[in-house]
């Protein structure tokens, strides 16, 4: 990489003798190099005025001088970038500590205890001898990606045997099994979806559980997720919770250092959480979506540093001409990269949409399957030339003594904004009541679309701090992806 210093005219050789003190045209030991955080930007001095009374003439046009600094210079800068980078993810809270870790690892390996009782209790309702059939759990997601945090749930697929069936053994025996342990707590379904799953949390800790009938009787030793002969025999519903932990071991197999990638994939999902922009149910990128990406620029640049490809992610998947930090720049400080999008800043109105349920239990079920058709609510209001910004971050009215979720979406102001949110609930009502699961669902819950002005803003969505250029061209740059 080279510096492009803008001078007023100046011979080109010999240098002048600030540049070659500098060190950047000479070789020297690493330990001569300035800090990185005080690389020079060598501008010549101006000019003197001209004398009183004569013409002002235009300024002469810049020379561009290109200085190409020392490859072990550029080794040091690179090295303490990526070593900033991975204190600035620290610093954060995106990494988990040793005991948040082992934490988790108690977690899974007391869940294979639990579908392991599960298999034995289906067994002995269908009469099937004791030892015969089992189950097990697998992770996938971030965990097994290792690029999880502190927030971040726990993705299981659970593997049972022939005879435990999804609808009854999986979403009603086994959730009654968890129900009655102390550990567990917050337990709903989400049947209908795509990737039927149970939601809940164990001593604190979310977990996604999908469900995987396979074709045998005994699903411990099953759990070849590649074989032809399993996959070909097992329902579409099964086959679609298999995916996501193939996907995850394909990507874990292909990349060339996995410290690497898992350093740039919680880069990425950091920054994509700040910006508003890791959230699948509104268009955006899923962690998958971004784990595929990441694992894209660590095999095509195996040797890259982790400053290298952070910033090659976004010099590889940018369509348009957006701008991306010099890592060289003295001033460059990762915390602007990672600045909360500034949604008082951009936006005028919002569009708000609250959800409300009698419980938490079932506003967890309520929310759960409203966040699984958003994506109808977008198209409506597309339609009705009406663009939006929709924030995925989670808020809770404290005002309302039920329990509730609030949903923030910016209202882009193209045009004066007209919403008719009362016929835009009552289609919205529709998507949501097409089946007798969404019908059950809203039979306690309730939906409030509105819209709203700053004053109505949660603080916690309200910014003190503007983002620099640079940061505002990547976000609008990616948020191009729906």
């Amino acid at each position: 990489m080279a510096y492009m210093t803008a001078v007023a005219p100046v011979p080109w050789w010999p240098p002048p003798p600030e540049l070659a003190h500098a060190g950047l045209l000479v070789a020297s030991s690493p330990a001569g190099y300035p800090e990185p955080q005080t690389l020079p930007f060598l501008f010549a001095p101006l000019p003197p005025p001209p004398p009183a009374g004569c013409p002002l003439l235009p300024p002469p046009a810049p020379i561009v001088i290109q200085l190409q600094p020392h490859p072990s210079l550029l080794a040091e800068v690179d090295h303490r970038r990526s070593s900033s980078l991975v204190q600035f993810l620290k610093d954060e809270g995106a990494v988990l500590s040793p005991e948040d870790e082992n934490k988790r690892e108690k977690v899974i390996r007391e869940l294979k205890k639990i579908v392991m009782h599960w298999a034995n209790a289906v067994a002995y309702e269908q009469s099937v001898p004791q030892g015969l059939a089992t189950a097990t759990v697998l992770t996938y997601g971030s965990y097994t990606l290792g690029a999880h945090g502190p927030e971040s749930d726990i993705d299981l697929l659970c593997l049972g045997p022939c005879i435990a069936t999804l609808q009854y053994h999986f979403f009603v025996v086994l959730r009654q099994i968890l129900q009655g342990r102390p550990e567990v707590s917050e337990v709903h379904t989400v049947e209908k979806a795509k990737v039927p799953l149970m939601r809940f949390r164990f001593t604190g800790i979310a977990v996604d559980l999908t469900y995987a009938q396979l074709p045998v009787i005994d699903a411990l030793k099953a759990i070849n997720t590649f074989s032809p002969q399993l996959l070909q025999k097992i329902d579409t519903r099964s086959w679609r919770s298999l995916s996501g932990v193939r996907v995850n071991e394909q990507i874990v197999q292909l990349v060339p250092n996995a410290e690497k990638f898992q350093t740039l994939l919680r880069c990425i999902k950091l920054w994509a959480r700040k910006r508003g922009l890791h959230c699948h149910y509104l268009g955006f990128f899923a962690g998958i979506h971004l784990a595929i990406l990441a694992a894209y620029v660590c095999r095509k640049f195996p040797d890259a540093s982790v400053s290298g490809l952070f910033a090659v992610f976004f010099q590889t998947f940018a369509h348009w001409p957006w701008q991306v930090p010099d890592p060289l720049r003295h001033d460059f400080q990762w915390s602007w990269l990672f600045e909360p999008f500034p949604y008082d800043q951009k936006y005028q109105q919002f569009l708000r949409i609250a959800l409300r349920a009698p419980t938490i239990a079932e506003l967890g079920d309520w929310a759960g399957w409203v966040k699984s058709r958003f994506r109808f609510l977008i198209l409506k209001l597309e339609r009705a030339g009406i663009e939006c910004d929709p924030c995925p971050s989670e808020e809770v009215d404290h005002t309302d003594n039920d329990p509730n979720v609030v949903f923030y979406w910016g209202l882009i102001p193209k045009r004066i904004i007209q919403v008719d949110t009362s016929s835009l609930k009552g289609d919205f009502m529709e998507d949501l009541t097409n089946d007798v699961y969404g019908t059950v669902k809203c039979t306690h819950s309730d939906v409030t679309i509105s819209v709203v002005g700053l004053p109505q803003l949660p603080k916690s969505m309200c910014s003190r701090v503007y983002p620099p250029a640079v940061h505002a061209a990547l976000y609008d740059g990616l948020r191009g992806h729906r």
